[in-house]
């Protein structure tokens, strides 16, 4: 499976003096070799992301697997060596015109990928600095580069000859299917060759390329003789584009909710966005050839328009279940059956055409899902076995190499038991195909336990976090440092990858981070020590001297707390805010909004959190807080005043509707739309937690440029393609769909401005109706409330953002640690109260 990375090692006594007197030599000679195509690409990451003083201080080296011993005989993938060049290497570099590069730090790896993590631990060991998603501190780096320490500060051992790393599992991986749309969607180019360079350092070789896609499936159904017109009923709108690749969903429903303008005009927008995803499909894929990550590319997945059924009125084409009770118009999508040869022929020219298309970019490995949360068309061993192993074959038919990989997420479904499973992965089998499942959610819903592994085809152990892109701090810190090594126990012959499958980014970053550094341990003696790994991790984020004890000491209780939870849980809970209010908010389950953790300790890590912040930001050094410092503070303090403060006022309000008591529904209603708008005001302060933020990138998308040989017609309605976007931006984290049906509030976010145009007015009607209720002596009405807020709703998704007073953009203008700071002032002595007393 691991094409391109597998290798296998053979140990004796005379091979081990070979590489021994061959590292030595590397160590003093290979300072006098230029860069090459190979490498090039690492020098440009680091002039993106470092100092100037630190452009010619590495020297990054390709070497044969030979060359650097494994530190165990089982992390022998991608295995690299930080070293320090000897002085008088660097100066003969220097003599002999080597570009006028002095290196100072020889990286060593037996591929790119090892080179990438390599720099990491040197920027984090040396230099205790690294690249979040939240921010870095490279502008703090030392003047002089620093050389590599004996010490590994994360995991104490004393290191004089070079410190060598390898992972036991030749891929790891990054995101999930639907990333792509609660996350990445509206990402241009400098945002996404960002990710790109984060994803070098942290070792992803492995990375599902599906930006673009609908521009391979147009063309194609295009050569097949599907009409344009055919194409506004199939694709979907941006922000909903993986659910249509999986054949979830078909089509969109921006302009019934806007009232701007018709389906026609809705397809202009829709192609001219897929034209501009592959002008930037190529850049990303580009990329990843310099970078030598491996693309996963779609392959045929049999989803197809409607009127496909009356090009080939022969052929076995059907509709797929209807799925999360969508309106038949957008789901019961068409495909073609696999056991149908229609299904092969269309299989193996869509992926010729994509080589076309691709420029030379080409892959052996193809995502296809065919039945992601479907109800198979025949549930009979036979006929599962015959499915699978006729896409198998059309796969190498099409590419002898070809990796069928997919997501293992379909096996949750209850439609599927293990003996239906092992039918169906056995076709592969016998086809003698290769493949490669992602468990999707080995920390919460692990399929490869129920289903042995996957009975016998490789796949990957992954951590997911935060089903529909949710916020919250989470995490099951006990569990997931143990898990993986767990299932290469037991099957170390398929566990053959580690991944970060986050449905979002920007939240839990310690988490995301530690898992990706479990394939650099050794799978028979891990020994994380997961607490020096997070003083570590606070150090690098801060600032050594920003660590300091009390702040230290806040992450150690948040880590036992809110990133350990222990209740069986398998997802984050929602914060009450972001649900429909009604008189009884504490719902346990998927996305409910029960706490697994001690109130009383988190407010006191906030506390302490806070106060450092604060003097740290008050100090006469003058030196701003770093960006991942004060995300934190943002963060926690979220954190205290929606899931502690909130509910506990709104316990209050329940308590005086309870007692018939109006003035008192009316004064603590008042406290709990403070609450909400005092958490609006510091959340809109800080991009990463704005409404405004994400609705800009949205509209900033429209600009994007078009694929080559695309023009814009003079015609085209640049504003209704800019309310065409924001409209798909608003949904996804709203309605979820055509209309408030069974996953409203999914993607829900605790975002600053969508609390205050989307959740206080709905609480604000919950308070009246409340009030109404005890005033006419009646129950209060759910329906009718329902109703109400139905209306509102339904204004509000055909709004445009910015018309009102007070919707900014980025930012409200106001200093995030100005906020934390009269937040804390405020709430401090409130939480704790209230924090006693819920524990």
């Amino acid at each position: 499976m691991a094409k391109g990375n597998s290798r296998s090692i053979r140990w004796s006594s005379s091979s081990l003096a070979l590489v021994a007197l061959t590292a030595v030599v590397l160590l003093h000679s290979s300072a006098t070799a230029a860069p090459n195509a190979a490498t090039q690409p690492l020098y440009g990451l680091v002039e993106r992301l470092l100092p100037k003083a630190y452009h010619s201080t590495f020297d990054f080296q390709i070497v044969p697997e030979s060359a650097i011993p494994p530190p165990s005989p089982k992390n022998k993938y991608d295995v690299y060596r930080v070293s320090n060049v000897a002085p008088a290497a660097a100066a003969d570099a220097h003599a002999s015109g080597n570009g006028g590069r002095q290196p100072t730090i020889l990286i060593e790896g037996t591929t790119f990928s090892a080179l990438g993590v390599g720099l990491k631990f040197y920027l984090e060991q040396a230099a205790q600095v690294e690249l979040t998603w939240s921010g870095n501190r490279f502008n703090e780096l030392p003047a002089q580069p620093p050389r590599v320490p004996d010490l590994e500060l994360d995991s104490g051992n004393v290191v004089t000859t070079g410190h060598v790393h390898g992972s036991f599992v030749p891929w790891r991986y990054y995101t999930n299917v639907v990333t792509f749309g609660y996350q990445f969607t509206f990402w241009d180019w400098n945002r996404w060759e960002r990710e790109l360079d984060w994803m070098v350092l942290n070792g992803i070789n492995q990375l599902p390329a599906m930006v673009g896609q609908e521009y391979v499936q147009r063309e194609f159904f295009r050569s097949l003789g599907v009409k344009e017109a055919d194409f506004a009923s199939f694709f979907s709108g941006p922000t909903y584009q993986p659910w249509q690749r999986m054949g979830n969903m078909q089509g969109s429903w921006t302009y019934e909710l806007t009232g701007v303008g018709t389906a026609a005009d809705e397809l202009a927008y829709k192609n001219r966005w897929i034209d501009s995803q592959w002008a930037l499909q190529q850049k990303i894929l580009a990329r990843l050839d310099g970078f030598n990550i491996t693309s996963v590319l779609p392959a045929f997945q049999g989803f197809v328009p409607r009127a496909l059924k009356n090009l080939y009125p022969q052929a076995d084409i059907r509709n797929s279940s209807t799925w999360s009770a969508f309106p038949i118009e957008h789901t019961n999508v068409t495909y073609v059956e696999p056991t149908d040869p229609l299904f092969a022929k269309l299989s193996v020219e869509y992926i010729k055409l994509q080589d076309k298309l691709n420029n030379g970019h080409r892959s052996h490995h193809y995502l296809l899902d065919l039945y992601n949360e479907l109800i198979p068309s025949c549930v009979t061993e036979a006929c599962l076995k015959a499915i699978s192993k006729t896409v198998s074959q059309t796969l190498q038919t099409a590419n002898k190499d070809a990796v069928w990989v997919m997501q293992g997420w379909f096996l949750v479904s209850p439609a599927w038991n293990p003996t239906m499973a092992k039918a169906y992965f056995a076709g592969i089998q016998e086809a003698a195909g290769q493949a490669f499942v992602y468990d999707l959610a080995s920390d919460s819903v692990p399929v490869w336990e129920t289903n042995s592994g996957f009975f016998g085809l490789d796949f990957g152990w992954s951590v997911i976090n935060n089903y529909g892109a949710s916020q919250g701090l989470f995490g099951k810190l006990s569990e997931i440092q143990v898990l993986p090594y767990q299932a290469y126990a037991k099957y170390p012959n398929t566990l053959r990858g580690i991944g970060v499958t986050a449905e979002g980014i920007n939240n839990n970053e310690f988490i995301y981070g530690l898992t990706l550094t479990f394939p650099w341990a050794n799978p028979d003696q891990p020994a994380l020590n997961v607490p020096k790994r997070l003083e570590q991790f606070i150090q690098r984020r801060y600032g050594p001297s920003r660590a300091t004890p009390q702040v230290q000491q806040a992450w150690k209780i948040l880590s036992e707390t809110v990133w350990d939870c222990q209740t069986k849980q398998e997802t984050g809970s929602k914060s009450f805010i972001e649900k429909p209010p009604a008189l009884e908010m504490n719902k346990p389950g998927w996305l409910g909004t029960a706490i697994w953790y001690n109130k009383t300790s988190v407010v006191y890590a906030w506390d302490l959190l806070a106060k450092s912040g604060i003097a740290e930001r008050n100090a006469a050094h003058g030196r701003p807080l770093p960006k991942s410092y004060i995300f934190d503070l943002v963060d926690t303090t979220r954190e205290i005043l929606l899931s502690t403060v909130f509910p506990s006022v709104h316990g209050s309000l329940i308590a005086a509707y309870n007692r018939q008591d109006v003035a008192q529904i009316r004064a603590v209603g008042r406290q709990l739309l403070e609450v909400a708008n005092d958490a609006d005001r510091l959340l809109s302060s800080h991009p990463l937690f704005s409404f405004g933020a994400f609705v800009k990138e949205a509209r900033d998308s429209s600009n994007f440029p078009l694929a080559t040989g695309v023009t814009t017609p003079a015609t085209f309605n640049r504003n209704g393609f800019r309310q065409f976007l924001e409209s798909n931006a608003r949904n996804l984290v709203t309605w979820w769909g055509p209309d408030s049906g069974s996953l409203a509030d999914y993607g829900s976010k605790q975002w600053g401005g969508l609390i205050s145009s989307y959740y206080v007015p709905r609480w604000q009607l919950f308070i009246a109706q409340l009030e109404l209720a005890v005033q006419e002596k009646r129950d209060f009405d759910p329906e009718a409330f329902s109703a109400l807020v139905l209306k509102q709703e339904t204004a509000w998704q055909a709004q445009k953002w910015g018309d009102k007073n007070g919707e900014s953009w980025a930012s409200n203008g106001f200093a995030s640690i100005d906020v934390v700071r009269q937040l804390w002032v405020k709430y401090a002595a409130l939480a704790a109260k209230i924090a006693a007393a819920d524990d």
